[in-house]
């Protein structure tokens, strides 16, 4: 089975990939060849365009039927073009491929060659060694985190210049960090964890 890379970032596009999907494209851009990500970005900064241009002016649902289907998406208003949202309260928390830390992607910007991700890492957790294929940024918002022979607590930050070799992460007491990578370096490939 082929992957439909087309289909994901037209949907991813226009905001409706479920965020297992988001992470099924994001593992598929990974291994994709060069020319495959430029399509993607490309559709992903295309789409939108072209779906607002399609519909004649003053097209759209009935009143009641566009207050009634932002009823139950729980949307109180329209985003602006080139805007998205995150918020707190969004359960859209993924398993990360080392044992007790989570993620949340937050933003994903291939032409860039960056993703930020939110981390949730439980007391305990160990980051094995790792190489950094592009900058890397670390923000701690809580708890703490040893980097480099250092602690780091809240308000802490750390960088990681591409082509570095990072030694082994942890946390005693758990933490919270706002992440920065390049694409290919947010998901650690499969056996990572295993080292």
């Amino acid at each position: 089975m082929t992957f439909d890379y087309d289909e994901y970032a037209a949907l991813d596009a226009v905001g409706a990939l479920s965020a297992d999907d988001e992470l099924q494209l994001s593992r598929a851009l990974t291994s994709a060849p060069s020319d495959v990500r430029e399509r993607v970005a490309g559709l992903r900064d295309v789409m939108p365009a072209l779906a607002e241009a399609a519909a004649p002016p003053g097209a759209g649902p009935r009143p009641q039927v566009r207050a009634a289907l932002l009823g139950r998406i729980g949307a109180p208003a329209r985003v602006p073009a080139g805007f998205s949202f995150r918020l707190n309260e969004d359960d859209t928390w993924i398993p990360h491929a080392v044992s007790g830390i989570r993620m949340k992607l937050l933003a994903r910007n291939e032409a860039r060659g960056y993703v930020t991700l939110l981390l949730d890492v439980a007391p305990g957790a160990r980051f094995p060694a790792h190489h950094h294929g592009g900058d890397e940024e670390c923000y701690v918002i809580s708890g703490t985190v040893y980097a480099c022979g250092r602690k780091l607590v809240a308000g802490d930050f750390h960088h990681a210049d591409g082509g570095s070799d990072h030694g082994e992460l942890w946390t005693d007491e758990g933490c919270r960090v706002l992440l920065v990578v390049a694409p290919e370096d947010y998901l650690p490939p499969p056996g990572f964890a295993d080292r």
